[in-house]
Formats: structure tokens, C-alpha cells, sequence
């Protein structure tokens, strides 16, 4: 609310400052009746209220519904439209209502026959709408420039963190301990397993150091190492446990931000698992021509306290954060936390 109010005494202040111009360039005669009457007539005000209404249609619809989506024919044209019709305002309010300019008194009469007629378009009107329309043109292309530009080092920011966060708290060394004590002890037992075990550590450590740092990665490639992960963690899992993970539709072709489903998959793991209690977490992945479905669902314990914002990992209020920047209004959220369960719900449009 604040900053509306600022932007609104802003545009005041602006309007009032280019509303002042001719009293401070224009020449004041000694008849200080001829200046009041020139500058406060009703031509005076509708010429500034069509001028000021062009501005903020131009600001705040014109340019956000035509000129941002590429409709530039019909943007030039309306605008050419508009030009034309406040370039001959002055014609139609001489028309309608009378001269524009009154008289100077004691002014001696001129013999000359006159014959004045007002052009088809003003040059002066032409000048400011011109003057007008550059300028909110300028002032709304460069804001969305700048906007776009911080959207971007947001997005670089929060891929950063979020890299980090994993490096940090999914691969850290209580998690390489307790997967090279699994592989340890499978190897001597001499198990069929430990080379597999060793691949899929391996693909995951290549996969974050050298996908995760890119913008969008194919879809195939975030399932494959969903899959890795979670392989490794069923190698420390009890009988109490079980892990279905259920993918639906063909990812050829499609691209997703890289390290998404983790976190909901990571909470899943931290909050759902216990070795007291039966702990099924169910992983859907659904996808559709343009669209990919991803839902994650474990129980909750008594032994447990599930926190939505937690602060290991990027966490589901970080991962919400960086949706908003990379997907803005083409993704759904939606957490179902229940006494005994807790699903998360994630539909991108693609």
C-alpha cells in the first residue's frame, strides 16, 4: 500500500511539473485576464485530460495486450488512430465551441480581411502526443527490461542455492557414509550388487556437478536420476519400508528444471520413513503432451514432526520460490497435509 501511494504522488507530481510548462516558457502579457482565460479554458482542460488518459491507456493496456505480444500492426494503428484524432482536437473544439484564442483587449483593429482557418491537425497537439508517447513507451519498455532483467538474476540466484543446498545437505558425508557402508558391506559379502550400487552413486555425484548447473534438462535424465536415489536409499531401508515409484506417459522430448522433484521426494524420506512403523511412500510421475503430473505421498508417524518449511536441503517453501520464478503462472502446488499422511501434488504446463 505504501509504495502505491508512492507512485501515486510520483504521477501527481509529474503531471503537475508538465502541466506548469507554459506558465514558466510562455511569454505573459500584460493583460494577465488573456493568460488566465488562454491556460484555464475548457480547451485547456480536455486537451490535458485526453493527453493524460493517452498515457496511462498507451502504459497500461496498449503496451501489456498488444505491444508485449508482438501484435504490432494493430498497436500502430491504434496508436496512429489516437494521434490523428488529438491532432485535430483543436480543429473540432474551434468548430464546436469557438475560437481557441481570445482577443487581447485595446487591441487596434486590423483593415486586412482575414481569413483563418485551422489546420486539419494542430502541430502543436502532434508535438506533445508525440512528446507523450515516447515517453511512457520509454518508461514501460525499460521497466519490463529491468523486471526481466532481475527475474533472471533471481532465477541464476535461486539455481545457485539451490545447488548448493543439495550439495550440502543430500550429497554431504553422513549421506556418502551410510551409502559406502552399504556398498562396503556388500562387497564383502562379494554381492552381484556392489557394482551396481557404485554406478548409480557415481551417476548421481556426475549428474549434480555437471546437469544440475544448466536451466532445463531432459526429463528422461531427472528420472533416471530420481531412480538412482532412490535405489541408493533402499539399500538402508528396514522390511518396514517400501518404495513405489510409478512413471506413466513417454518423457522423450521434454525438458524440466533440473534437481525439481528432489525435495519432495528428500521430505518424503526424512518425515516418512521409520523403522518402528509401516512406511509406504508412493512417487507418480504422469506425463501428458503438455503437461507432467508429479505427486509424492508418505505417512506420518508418531514419532515424527513434519515440517512443511524444513531447514535441511532446499525445502518445499524454496522449491515453491523457485517454481515462481522458472514456470511463473504455468504451474499448481498443492499439499495435502492430512493426521496420518501428507501427499504433495506438482502439475507443470510444459
Amino acid at each position: 500500500m505504501k509504495k502505491i501511494t508512492v507512485q501515486i504522488v510520483i504521477h501527481i507530481a509529474a503531471w503537475a511539473c508538465f502541466l506548469t510548462l507554459p506558465f514558466v516558457f510562455y511569454g505573459r502579457p500584460r493583460d494577465t485576464s488573456f493568460f488566465s482565460e488562454r491556460y484555464f479554458s475548457l480547451f485547456f482542460v480536455l486537451n490535458n485530460l485526453l493527453l493524460i488518459s493517452f498515457y496511462y491507456l498507451n502504459t497500461y493496456l496498449l503496451i501489456p495486450s498488444l505491444l508485449e505480444h508482438k501484435k504490432f500492426l494493430v498497436y500502430s494503428l491504434i496508436i496512429l488512430g489516437l494521434l490523428i484524432f488529438y491532432g485535430s482536437i483543436p480543429r473540432l473544439y474551434h468548430y464546436f465551441f469557438g475560437s481557441l484564442m481570445p482577443q487581447l483587449p485595446q487591441r487596434p483593429p486590423s483593415n486586412r480581411p482575414r481569413n483563418f482557418q485551422q489546420p486539419i491537425l494542430a502541430p502543436g497537439n502532434i508535438s506533445i502526443f508525440l512528446l507523450v508517447f515516447v515517453f511512457s513507451t520509454g518508461i514501460k519498455v525499460i521497466s519490463q527490461w529491468l523486471r526481466s532483467e532481475q527475474r533472471n538474476k533471481e532465477i541464476a540466484n535461486e539455481k545457485v542455492k539451490a545447488e548448493l543446498s543439495f550439495l550440502k545437505a543430500q550429497i554431504n558425508p553422513h549421506f556418502l557414509f551410510n551409502t559406502l557402508n552399504n556398498i562396503y558391506a556388500l562387497a564383502s559379502s562379494q554381492s552381484e550388487h556392489t557394482a551396481p550400487a557404485v554406478m548409480k552413486l557415481s551417476n548421481i555425484m556426475r549428474y549434480v556437478l555437471s546437469e544440475a548447473g544448466n536451466d532445463q534438462v531432459p526429463l528422461e535424465k531427472e528420472i533416471l536420476f530420481t531412480s538412482h536415489y532412490l535405489e541408493l536409499q533402499k539399500m538402508r531401508l528396514t522390511g518396514k519400508s517400501s518404495i513405489d515409484f510409478v512413471v506413466k506417459g513417454d518423457p522423450l522430448g521434454m525438458q524440466v528444471a533440473p534437481l525439481l522433484f528432489l525435495p519432495f521426494v528428500e521430505n518424503a524420506f526424512k518425515y516418512g520413513i521409520s523403522t518402528r512403523e509401516w512406511s509406504p511412500v508412493t512417487i507418480l510421475l504422469e506425463i501428458k503432451k503438455d503437461s507432467i503430473y508429479f505427486s509424492v505421498s508418505n505417512r506420518k508417524h508418531t514419532h515424527t514432526s513434519l515440517k512443511i518449511a524444513d531447514n535441511t536441503g532446499i525445502g518445499i517453501n524454496n522449491t515453491r520460490r523457485r517454481l515462481d520464478l522458472i514456470y511463473a503462472d504455468q504451474y499448481t502446488l498443492t499439499i495435502d497435509d492430512e493426521p496420518e499422511s501428507f501427499t504433495v501434488h506438482l502439475n507443470i504446463q510444459v
